[in-house]
């Protein structure tokens, strides 16, 4: 078992893992100190984020695990989408993670397009290379990436990303949950490795937004990496805390509201 597991699971096998990548495009107007520091006073138990803030917001992030994003994907300005417009790659090496002192690494895993076959090639080698070292390896095993397609949501399409990610190492799958939830708790009890489900687009609904981490937890998954629904929040530590007793004190929905 890695030990650094334990920097984002705690005893009772969950995580809640704030996102913080989106600022990679340099498409952003947050100031992460801000952020960092609410979700570390609402409980998070860690965060994926990009090489500048791990490096430069080491205070404010604490104890938290932290895990790199390892694309380097084009600016804001890029005029196609850069996520499934190539084939996944990386600027940073392991030697570069384990300088940087984290304590686990996420990749996008696009799959279904032109690229499927180069993209898993590039994650098992970025999970042969944490396992040297010890490091947490993650993936969002995507269909098609952010499509809204609903054939690259359906039950089959969803298991197997999930199922590949599993079959080539990956610790923790970061994916979408999707209904209905009976059949993805099939998906659940197929994958051998930890699913995280995603937070998603921004929602102006905290009872949305609670209800469907209640949803994603009673069907399995082990917990959450969710984003712009904590960071732009106007109480992020409230939603972070309501987010985490949800996750791991099972709270319900109604009483997560009184939280934030």
């Amino acid at each position: 078992m890695k030990n650094r597991y334990y920097k984002f699971f705690r005893e009772d096998g969950k995580a809640l893992i704030l996102a913080f990548d989106h600022g990679a495009s340099g498409d952003c107007w947050v100031n992460p100190a801000k952020v960092i520091s609410g979700a570390a006073e609402g409980g998070m138990d860690g965060i994926l984020t990009t090489y500048g803030v791990i490096s430069n917001f080491r205070k404010e992030i604490g104890r938290m695990g932290t895990m790199l994003r390892m694309e380097v994907l084009g600016s804001g300005l890029v005029p196609f989408n850069p996520i499934i417009g190539q084939p996944m790659g990386t600027a940073y090496d392991i030697d570069d993670c384990l300088r940087l002192g984290v304590d686990g690494i996420m990749t996008m895993g696009i799959l279904g397009n032109e690229y499927d076959s180069k993209n898993l090639v590039y994650i098992a080698k970025l999970v042969a290379e944490c396992n040297k070292y010890g490091l947490i390896a993650a993936a969002e095993m995507l269909p098609n990436g952010f499509s809204s397609d609903p054939k690259d949501r359906s039950i089959k399409a969803m298991n197997i990303a999930c199922r590949v990610g599993a079959e080539i190492g990956l610790d923790i799958i970061k994916t979408v949950f999707v209904e209905p939830a009976d059949e993805f708790k099939k998906i659940i009890a197929n994958c051998y490795a930890d699913v995280l489900a995603l937070g998603g687009a921004k929602v102006d609904n905290d009872r949305a937004v609670l209800q469907n981490a209640r949803d994603a937890i009673d069907a399995g998954c082990k917990g959450l990496i969710i984003g712009r629904n904590v960071w732009g929040h106007r109480n992020i530590s409230g939603m972070a805390r309501a987010l985490g007793k949800i996750v791991h004190e099972n709270i319900t929905v109604d009483e997560a509201l009184k939280v934030i």
